[in-house]
């Protein structure tokens, strides 16, 4: 069964989750959100939803294949 790591670009900043959408407190702020994107796509992470937000504009959702173990 394929396990999936789990994260979420909120203006310039990217937090990573834990399994269940609990975080798990890492998080990585950049200058730009266009920054972020490249980072995010740069090191294997695929959009999956995007959800609209009043403040900053989208709140925007990742995932990607989990290391085997």
């Amino acid at each position: 069964m394929q396990k999936w790591q789990h994260c979420k670009l909120h203006g310039n900043r990217i937090t990573f989750l834990g399994a269940a959408g609990v975080f798990d407190n890492k998080a990585d702020a950049y200058l730009t959100e266009r920054t972020a994107f490249g980072k995010l796509e740069d090191t294997g992470w695929k959009l999956v939803s995007v959800l609209p937000d009043s403040e900053d504009g989208f709140v925007y959702f990742f995932r990607r294949p989990a290391p085997e173990e």
